[in-house]
């Protein structure tokens, strides 16, 4: 996620002072931290900022145009939805509307990556917002219309790659479509699909039952089911209240004797 406080450096800083000020730039920019390998390909670039050599500004224009944030948030997205991100990461805000995104657009398809970033960081609203020696961050500001202001907290919230790498928020809003988990639904449609009907009746397999199509279907179901209540689990949880929520899923599909068959230790 995107940093939500200033984070400032000087021109005297120290080594380690500026060791943790580029954990805040990756935190904004990349949102979250490098792997060794990708450290590895920063090196220089590193190496030149911790020594006082090249300022904020400069490295984030030269972060911007390397692999480690082009193969994350550029080779795979659309321009529309990179452009978002680069405001997002560069700009600590949504774009504003359409007029704002077809202008960085025009110079992300005649300049590049490059130019649009140096646009961005050398525009005077950064230099009024974060000046030479603040990390750009997620901060409040005024807000021109209540879309605007939905648009920022969506994209404020939002994990890279949470709502797909095709249509930004701006025009998820405008359109009327829901794109969380990277699928995008029209919101009517979400309002109109029945919800699965769930039969009461329980398959009880005995030593001489035959397993038919019908089971296999049924138990497919179930698999189903139980992935997605897998998926609810963001963060680690107890193993008991993983079985707790499964053994109830798996009594729907399975009488109570053989449901214990698949839960014991």
């Amino acid at each position: 996620m995107s940093l939500t406080q200033p984070v400032t450096t000087r021109h005297d800083a120290s080594p380690e002072e500026r060791e943790f000020v580029l954990k805040q730039i990756y935190q904004q920019v990349i949102e979250r931290q490098l792997y060794e390998f990708e450290h590895k390909q920063l090196a220089d670039l590193e190496k030149d900022f911790i020594k006082g050599k090249i300022g904020i500004r400069h490295f984030l224009k030269s972060l911007a145009v390397r692999s480690v944030y082009l193969e994350h948030f550029y080779e795979n997205s659309s321009n529309m939805k990179f452009i978002e991100n680069a405001c997002k990461h560069f700009l600590g805000r949504a774009p504003r509307n359409n007029q704002e995104i077809q202008k960085w657009d025009d110079i992300l398809v005649r300049r590049g990556v490059g130019a649009l970033v140096s646009e961005i960081v050398d525009s005077e609203e950064y230099r009024k917002s974060f000046g030479y020696f603040t990390v750009p961050y997620w901060h409040e500001h005024r807000y021109e219309s209540a879309s605007e202001y939905i648009e920022n907290e969506r994209l404020g919230h939002e994990h890279a790659g949470q709502r797909g790498w095709a249509i930004p928020n701006h025009y998820q809003h405008e359109l009327h479509i829901d794109c969380d988990g990277g699928t995008c639904v029209r919101e009517e449609d979400k309002l109109t699909v029945e919800p699965i009907q769930k039969t009461q009746e329980t398959l009880d397999f005995s030593s001489d039952t035959k397993i038919t199509a019908r089971h296999i279907q049924r138990l497919s179901a179930c698999v189903k089911e139980i992935t997605d209540i897998l998926s609810l689990y963001p963060q680690p949880v107890s193993q008991q209240e993983i079985e707790t929520d499964l053994q109830q899923k798996v009594l729907e599909y399975v009488s109570a004797t053989n449901a214990s068959l698949l839960f014991k230790n």
